[in-house]
């Protein structure tokens, strides 16, 4: 990266870094809107109402945005900031976040709603078994053999 003449304080080179951040955080929310489509969601957020020729517009506007917001951090010779969490660790967090709100599901819990029936008490055992059984697999799948997701399992098999 060439050397700029830097002709902001150190505060305002923070909050500079911060909205640039902040921007390409906003940038990134566009980018799942456009591809929410292509979701397998059961309860999907968005109608599809954007044509390809408008799809791959916005895109290009996204991009365009994007290299100016590197131009700008280069102008006070700065860089964005590396990534520091892991793919594995934030899926491990999401999962151990379903589990708890599958665990709310069980008939102790459903009781803060009203009277819980015995069959209504059963298909809330059952269906609290299944997808605890389900999450369950796949957090196996993404921790490694000592139950830690910073050594996943997938980055194994990726490069075995």
């Amino acid at each position: 990266m060439p050397e700029h003449s830097i002709s902001l304080n150190a505060s305002q080179r923070q909050r500079l870094l911060i909205t640039c951040k902040h921007i390409d955080k906003l940038l990134e929310d566009i980018e799942s809107t456009l591809h929410a489509s292509a979701s397998k969601s059961v309860f999907p957020n968005y109608t599809s109402d954007i044509g390809e020729a408008e799809h791959a517009a916005i895109e290009g506007h996204v991009a365009h945005i994007r290299r100016q917001l590197l131009q700008v951090l280069a102008t006070q010779s700065m860089e964005p900031e590396v990534p520091r969490i892991s793919m594995t660790h934030s899926i491990y967090v999401n999962l151990k976040f379903i589990d708890i709100a599958v665990t709310e599901l069980a008939p102790n819990h459903m009781r803060g709603y009203g009277p819980v029936s015995k069959e209504g008490a059963a298909d809330l055992e059952r269906i609290v078994g299944e997808l605890q059984a389900s999450v369950s697999r796949l957090t196996e799948y993404v921790v490694d053999a000592d139950g830690q997701a910073g050594t996943p399992r997938i980055r194994e098999r990726r490069q075995g």
